[in-house]
């Protein structure tokens, strides 16, 4: 069966969960959550209406992959590839973005750049991951994006300021970057320090989406930045991190409650 694809539309945006399992009975309790079915039921049934349409899975924090110090961390792609296939076979009809958020980023594990190359190169192999994330600052961006489009994968291009919102200007700057650098969606998450911090947000997002030729993905994080969750598609923002189980970053909502949001303002 082909993969489903990853198909962004700021006129109905997308809901994305986070699997945030450390293990495989983790894992396996996560994607029980996520299909309604225990784990040893088979293949999903997924129902086109339930509260989210694509998954994120994190693998920064799957410690069969990260386990390991130093330049040993990460080194073998094989138990990332062989979770990918097992949430695949588990979400068969469910569109999976891959990432690896180092903790340059606010993620929970560091690999080498070369291991980080070597992941991106292997999870794409697999033709199973609809979109694998690249952190548009890390120094081997350029490969990982080159890698990934080698095997017909398309890339998230990521950037988190867990600390503050850069100026407006700042933040077209760095979404108009990624799209030069060849990313088929941009992404930015910032932290807000006031409501004047989510209107930039807001502004920026709109400004880009003007002009954008690759679709985009912005939020503000924390409770103060919960409103961009929402209500982002109206300035551009083509999906949205919700929750079914554990968060993986702050101001994450759940996921029943943005379906039921979106459809109240016509956005699904």
């Amino acid at each position: 069966m082909p993969r489903p694809q990853l198909a962004l539309d700021a006129r109905s945006p997308s809901i994305i969960v986070p699997i945030t399992a450390r293990d495989p009975a983790e894992l396996d309790e996560q994607l029980g959550a996520l299909t309604g079915a225990a784990p040893s039921s088979g293949p999903a049934r997924v129902d086109p209406s339930a509260a989210f349409d694509v998954v994120e899975w994190r693998v920064d924090l799957y410690e069969p992959f990260t386990a390991g110090a130093g330049a040993t961390a990460g080194a073998d792609p094989a138990p990332a590839v062989a979770a990918l296939r097992h949430i695949a076979d588990r979400l068969p009809r469910t569109p999976v973005l891959v990432t690896f958020r180092t903790t340059a980023e606010g993620g929970s594990a560091e690999i080498a750049p070369a291991a980080y190359v070597a992941l991106i190169e292997a999870l794409a192999t697999t033709g199973l991951a609809a979109a694998l994330d690249v952190e548009y600052r890390h120094p081997r961006a350029a490969d990982a994006i080159a890698a990934a489009h080698g095997h017909d994968t398309p890339v998230v291009a990521s950037n988190h300021d867990f600390e503050a919102t850069p100026p407006a200007e700042e933040i077209v700057a760095r979404l108009e970057a990624m799209e030069r650098a060849g990313a088929d969606v941009a992404k930015i998450a910032v932290m807000p320090r006031s409501a004047t911090d989510v209107l930039t947000l807001l502004d920026a997002t709109a400004r880009r989406h003007q002009v954008a030729g690759i679709p985009l993905i912005t939020m503000s994080m924390g409770g103060l930045g919960a409103i961009t969750r929402i209500g982002g598609g109206t300035f551009g923002s083509a999906a949205t991190f919700a929750t079914v189980g554990p968060a993986s970053a702050p101001g994450q909502l759940p996921a029943a409650g943005v379906r039921s949001a979106l459809a109240m303002l016509g956005a699904s």
